[in-house]
């Protein structure tokens, strides 16, 4: 088994990612690795009239409602940061997926760890952000499944 040096563990707030970071936390604790949490913010954009967004026209970026949005995140991932005596944290809004694996490459984490959602239906056909993050990362990634 690989010994890895830096955890990135991407948090959604949901039970998956709950799962995910008690795993990596014990996966860190066996190779000493330093922890890094991110959470993605994925900032809605709503579109002015239904054709022009069909026809890739920008939509309405609310910034108050981004701002909220970002505060909360902050907010809650830094509980849980202070929860398990995580220092190194970060919210940061954009696709959820390219951030995850930007931020994997630039802080050079040998692994991610995140929670996974099994795919049915319409999600199968245009995936997930696991299932990206997966076909793009720059290291190991390792995918926690709720139900296993």
């Amino acid at each position: 088994m690989a010994t890895y040096k830096h955890i990135l563990i991407a948090i959604d707030f949901s039970e998956n990612s709950d799962r995910a970071l008690k795993k990596a936390l014990q996966l860190a604790a066996e190779s000493q690795a330093k922890i890094e949490l991110i959470h993605v913010v994925d900032i809605p954009i709503y579109p002015v009239l239904e054709d022009l967004a069909v026809m890739g026209m920008p939509g309405l970026w609310d910034d108050e409602i981004a701002t909220k949005l970002m505060a909360l995140s902050t907010d809650k991932l830094k509980q849980i940061a202070d929860e398990y005596g995580i220092t190194n944290y970060k919210t940061v809004e954009g696709i959820p997926s390219s951030e995850i694996t930007v931020i994997a490459n630039l802080n050079k984490a040998d692994l991610i760890v995140m929670g996974f959602h099994g795919l049915s239906g319409l999600r199968t056909l245009i995936g997930s952000t696991t299932h990206s993050v997966i076909n793009n990362a720059p290291c190991d990634v390792l995918a926690i499944k709720l139900d296993c």
